[in-house]
């Protein structure tokens, strides 16, 4: 497993890096950390009081967000894996066209969670991921996300 999260490695003009979900230089953003391990990509994130919609339940559309974020991550490791480009520096950009987020049941505040993320098809210019949102081994929610490379960056 590498170390550096994928967002990290990003060159400092990359445009991705002011996301609000997954951007490393949005100061008020959620700021996930993705990383390759066993042949899953994964991202561990606690989500914080602000981020609430019930008290003690994350707010659905912070889910949403980072589920979106962490499916486009997927889909942007797997196309460098799959092509040799093991850095992102190499420009690789996907967008999400389409995500549908099912809510299995409340997720919790300020601990941590598992996020998931694996391709499950693989076209010629998109991918369909899915990816999991966990607590404590269980799915809290979950998506199905097709992700569309953006030509001209690679």
């Amino acid at each position: 497993m590498n170390e550096t999260p994928l967002q990290d490695q990003l060159q400092a003009d990359h445009p991705a890096r002011v996301c609000f979900g997954c951007g490393a230089d949005n100061a008020h953003g959620l700021q996930i950390k993705s990383r390759f391990q066993d042949g899953v990509l994964v991202c561990r994130f606690t989500p914080k009081e602000e981020h609430t919609a019930f008290p003690g339940i994350l707010n659905g559309g912070i889910i949403a967000t980072l589920l979106d974020c962490h499916g486009i991550w997927t889909a942007v490791d797997h196309y460098n894996r799959r092509h040799g480009l093991l850095e992102t520096d190499a420009g690789t950009m996907f967008v999400t066209k389409k995500m549908t987020v099912e809510y299995h049941k409340p997720t919790p505040l300020q601990r941590e969670l598992l996020i998931e993320g694996r391709v499950l098809e693989e076209g010629t210019s998109s991918m369909q991921v899915r990816v999991e949102l966990k607590d404590g081994g269980q799915t809290t929610a979950s998506a199905e996300i097709i992700a569309v490379r953006v030509k001209g960056r690679d």
